[in-house]
């Protein structure tokens, strides 16, 4: 096992373990570990935990909620922990935390072709450890959900230093109280109202769930996610992208004429103005004229003659809009679909430079952003509210995301203190008009450091505090 100790040793031979993309500044441990076996990490999490030192497990620090940047204490890295493996289930793999998505579709396309793993989250570094800690979703989670959908089993280090293996299906909770052979019972909070669909925010908890889904998106609090066993789907004959440069009027009504056909969609997204001319400005790259929206949306194929059919209808669709054929670009082998998902990628990408360059010559900069949600009936009242506080601050910013599952992100970019305040607040004003809606504060980043203030918005002071009493309660098991 990898070991450094010393705050200056660390800040100045390790430094990118105290930084993630959230660009939160003030980093910083008096002790850093990169385990390589289990029996590692669970001898150091039991040593923590009986020195009382605080732990922050670090992965590969894609989050953007500031969740890996340790704020003393120790640090646990989990990008020495590496391993993916077939098991007696062919549609099963087994992966180690510190697997990336890409290293698993890598593998999925070597060892188990026709199959791979749906989740979809922007960044494919990310660890399968960090998803699994975070819920992690994205574009294609439209049709497959979150990745708690695919998660079959997980091998948990609780902070005690407790190796637990938690498969799905063996142990789920009734009324409210479950009797486990190693954690003793445990007992779920009671929520005033039931948790959004897309939800990222706090302990999931639903009645009748799986104990797995406990630990999945519990952002590490719960403990360490070890390995993990990953249901795979079966790749359809191909699939088609296209992104619908059109107006905001056009947008929302053809999204409302997709959503409602019956054309198998993976995925519905949205740039919405000013974005396209802020890439421009950043990046240099040009678009068309008409269109200050775009519509992003991927379609399942299962033979040609079903393409022929589901082009026609989506010509149909634009003709009736009065979108013209040259406004969408579109794409159906690998490199056309790989180069429509570059450019959806390229908005958060230019944001995540241009703040990181602020924080360059201010520390306290970091990235502002909502990781708000409501029912996606909602999504067009919503936004509407977004865009009034948006505009108030008269701060650059853009707003993109998952327009099919009512989640929009809202990127401001605060070039000083004043600004930064400003920002803040207004985040803190779109997440209160989510939560009005009966939304999330946080559908799928988890709320990290940056936005554990949100969580009073959405729970009661009750709730927050029996969640926590849960976390204590099997932190010690």
């Amino acid at each position: 096992m990898k070991l450094a100790r010393g705050t200056k040793f660390i800040e100045e031979e390790h430094p990118q373990l105290l930084r993630d993309e959230s660009s939160l500044s003030g980093g910083n441990c008096q002790v850093a570990v990169w385990p390589e076996k289990a029996h590692e990490v669970t001898e150091f999490l039991k040593e923590c935990f009986e020195d009382s030192v605080n732990i922050t497990v670090s992965g590969a620090r894609t989050g953007i909620t500031g969740g890996a940047v340790p704020m003393g204490g120790a640090i646990l890295s989990t990008e020495l922990l590496k391993g993916i493996t077939s098991t007696a289930d062919q549609n099963i793999i087994r992966v180690l935390a510190g697997e990336s998505l890409e290293s698993i579709t890598n593998y999925c396309n070597k060892e188990k072709p026709g199959l791979f793993y749906p989740p979809d989250p922007t960044e494919t570094t990310a660890s399968i450890g960090g998803t699994i800690a975070t819920d992690a979703s994205g574009a294609a989670s439209y049709k497959f959900g979150s990745t708690r959908n695919w998660i079959d089993r997980l091998r948990i280090i609780l902070p005690s230093g407790t190796d637990l293996t938690v498969k799905r299906g063996e142990h789920r909770f009734r009324k409210g109280k479950l009797n486990h052979p190693v954690l003793g019972t445990i007992n779920l909070p009671q929520l005033d109202k039931s948790q959004p669909i897309k939800n990222a925010a706090g302990l999931y908890i639903t009645p009748g769930m799986d104990l797995i889904d406990l630990f999945i998106g519990s952002e590490g609090k719960l403990g360490l996610v070890l390995e993990a066993d990953l249901l795979l789907a079966r790749k359809p004959y191909a699939v088609a992208s296209f992104a619908v440069f059109c107006s905001e009027d056009q947008f929302w009504d053809l999204r409302k004429d997709l959503m409602n056909s019956n054309l198998p969609l993976r995925e519905m997204e949205v740039i919405a103005d000013p974005s396209l001319t802020f890439l421009t400005e950043n990046t240099g790259k040009t678009f068309p004229e008409e269109g200050d929206w775009v519509l992003f949306t991927s379609i399942d194929i299962a033979s040609e003659d079903e393409l022929d059919v589901i082009l026609e209808t989506l010509e149909m669709l634009l003709e009736e809009l009065n979108i013209s054929p040259d406004n969408t670009w579109g794409g159906f082998d690998d490199m056309e679909v790989k180069r429509l998902k570059e450019f959806r990628h390229l908005l958060p990408e230019t944001v995540n430079r241009i703040i990181s360059g602020h924080a360059l010559k201010n520390n306290k900069i970091h990235k502002i952003s909502t990781d708000t949600a409501v029912h996606p009936e909602k999504l067009q009242k919503y936004y509407f509210k977004m865009k009034s506080i948006l505009e108030s601050t008269k701060i650059e910013h853009v707003v993109f995301g998952h327009s099919g599952q009512g989640h929009l992100h809202a990127n401001l970019i605060p070039k000083n203190d004043f600004e930064l305040e400003k920002a803040e607040l207004a985040v803190e004003l779109i997440a209160k008009e989510a939560v009005k809606l009966g939304g999330t504060v946080s559908a799928e980043h988890g709320t990290g450091k940056l936005k554990i203030p949100l969580l009073k918005l959405m729970y009661s002071a009750k709730e927050l505090s029996d969640m926590e009493l849960l976390v204590e309660r099997i932190c010690v098991s």
